[in-house]
Order: structure tokens, then C-alpha cells, then sequence
């Protein structure tokens, strides 16, 4: 999605993090050393296709996804993805004849896609989608940051991974 284009990099970094934090048996090849490894294996042109490709199609092209995996030592691939990203702040509190603002809500609101993939095969193994939002009351005008959530709602994701299922529902607390 073209509005949301350079705040996708990050969730693999977040993946990572919540992998290795809740389920620290599994194995992770992280970005830096994958981003490395693809480039010096000169597969980035490919590697550039196939996400390109993945963005139209929501498929990572088997011989492509074969490749990366055997230039990074993988055999299966999480392909996490940024589908939408809000941030909304509102006063609460104000005394508009002064221009004082006493307190705001932040609020963010996120939808993130985790898939996993067997780079040998090209299969589509697993998938799962979880919305999250986040709010606050504030005296500051910090916004609920991108990070927050997405380690929020990534957790969620892991953890219907871990439990074998592809979605979940979730209440307020």
C-alpha cells in the first residue's frame, strides 16, 4: 500500500524481537544478517521481484523463495506484513478561549499479516492476520508509538502460531 510503504521494514525487526522473547527455541536467522546474505549471494534483483511480485499476488514465487532460502541457511520463511496503520489524537480536556489543551487520547490502530513459508517447497504453511489498537490519556503530545503496537499485535499473532490457529478472538480485558 503505497501510504504505508517504509513503516513495513521494521516488523520483521519485531518479529524477531517476540520470537525470540516467547518462543526462544526457534531458531532466527535475523534481517541484517538475511539482507546481507541475499545481497552477497547477488540475489537482490530477485529477491526485489519476489516482494514486488508478493505485493500484487500475496505469493512468494517458489524458485525465488528456494534461493533466498538456501543463500540465508533457512528452511522456512515468517513474511510478515503491514496492511494498515493509523494515529489519531483528540483533546479531551481543553480550555479553547486560553488554547490550552489539559489531556489527549492517542490512539493507534494497526492490521499486520504474519505468513510462514517452506523455502524448499513453496508452500504456504501457515497465516494469520490480528488488528490492534492502542490508546492513552496524555498531558504530552506523544503519540502511541508504531513499535508499541506492532509488538502488541505481532504477540498475538506468535501466539496463535504457537497454538495452532490462524486467527483468534479477542476481548477487552
Amino acid at each position: 500500500m503505497p501510504g504505508l510503504r517504509g513503516n513495513e521494514v521494521g516488523l520483521d525487526f519485531a518479529l524477531a524481537d517476540v520470537l525470540h522473547r516467547v518462543a526462544p527455541y526457534i531458531n532466527i536467522v535475523n534481517s541484517q544478517r538475511t539482507i546481507s546474505q541475499i545481497n552477497q549471494q547477488g540475489l537482490t534483483p530477485e529477491y526485489t521481484l519476489m516482494r514486488a511480485d508478493a505485493e500484487q499476488s500475496h505469493i512468494l514465487n517458489r524458485e525465488s523463495l528456494k534461493k533466498v532460502g538456501a543463500a540465508i541457511g533457512a528452511r522456512y520463511v515468517f513474511q510478515p506484513r503491514l496492511a494498515a496503520f493509523t494515529q489519531i489524537m483528540y483533546d479531551r480536556w481543553t480550555f479553547p478561549a486560553f488554547g490550552v489543551v489539559i489531556s489527549q487520547t492517542r490512539q493507534s490502530n494497526l492490521r499486520v499479516s504474519v505468513q510462514l513459508w517452506d523455502a524448499k517447497t513453496g508452500e504456504l504453511l501457515w497465516g494469520s492476520m490480528a488488528e490492534g489498537t492502542m490508546q492513552s490519556e496524555a498531558f504530552a503530545k506523544d503519540p502511541v508509538y508504531l513499535e508499541d503496537i506492532v509488538r502488541v499485535t505481532l504477540g498475538s499473532i506468535i501466539a496463535d502460531f504457537l497454538n495452532r490457529k490462524t486467527a483468534s478472538t479477542y476481548t477487552p480485558l
